[in-house]
């Protein structure tokens, strides 16, 4: 006949023993693989939307190591304006002009009001500046990071700059709706956006592009688009890039 205090014994440690898987598996949660820190993007713009406060001053840095666009490209800094109004800093190059350069464009519900462009210029890696002062927005780039071209200016009145998405830099087509068309190349643009606070640049909280209520009308066709929500971001294809730059700017706006 078996020991009945052994039995007991056994059967406690058994009960006690399933207790304990029990309650490790009441708190278990398994670990979900992390969302890949990339995005592919087809058929919209490629770059960052900005998320920080209303402010008078953005800058956007770019700096294109390769592009394999068939239908030429644009480097887009775009802000909506407090009062409606939207305003564009950008650099490009257009299908059948051999060299790149900077240009304007102020639109109103779809209504182009004012455009101006710059001489030819290759600049694979410079700064975007757009800057509201006494009521006029001057656009200007930065080759050095150091002093600022003013190219053009507008009157916007009492306005400011609001946060995206139609606030944001972006790489799509060269324009008029165009797309760019990245190709078995390899196409590799870093990007970085920074806001005035009124008394110095601030690395600007971002995001990827999402298209919802943005006013820019040209895409490109595929794209990898990474960011590490402060700042830095990059576009890439035909494989996904991990790794930003944000290099500070030295001139005020």
């Amino acid at each position: 006949m078996p020991d009945t205090t052994e039995a007991l014994k056994i059967a406690f440690y058994a009960l006690l023993i399933l207790a304990l898987a029990l309650a490790i598996y009441g708190h278990y949660h398994p670990v979900l693989p992390p969302p890949p820190p990339w995005q592919l993007i087809t058929n919209l713009p490629a770059g960052l939307a900005y998320g920080g406060p209303e402010t008078t001053a953005i800058a956007g840095y770019y700096c294109i190591e390769s592009i394999n666009s068939s239908n030429g490209y644009s480097i887009q800094l775009n802000a909506l304006l407090s009062n409606g109004l939207w305003i564009q800093d950008i650099y490009g190059s257009v299908p059948g002009i051999a060299s790149p350069f900077f240009w304007t464009n102020v639109r109103t519900n779809n209504e182009l009001l004012h455009a101006k462009s710059t001489y030819y210029i290759n600049a694979p890696c410079a700064w975007l500046i757009i800057s509201i002062r006494n009521g006029t927005a001057y656009f200007g780039y930065s080759l050095d990071g150091e002093g600022i071209t003013w190219y053009d200016t507008y009157p916007v009145g009492n306005a400011v700059i609001k946060p995206g998405p139609s606030t944001e830099l972006v790489l799509g087509g060269y324009g008029n709706g165009a797309q760019a068309v990245l190709g078995n190349g390899t196409t590799l643009v870093y990007l970085a956006l920074y806001y005035w606070n009124g008394t110095g640049w601030k690395p600007a909280p971002v995001g990827v592009f999402l298209p919802a209520g943005t006013y820019t009308a040209e895409t490109v066709n595929n794209a990898y688009v990474f960011t590490s929500g402060t700042c830095g971001g990059v576009v890439s294809w035909p494989s996904p890039v991990n790794n930003t730059m944000c290099p500070t700017p030295m001139f005020k706006p």
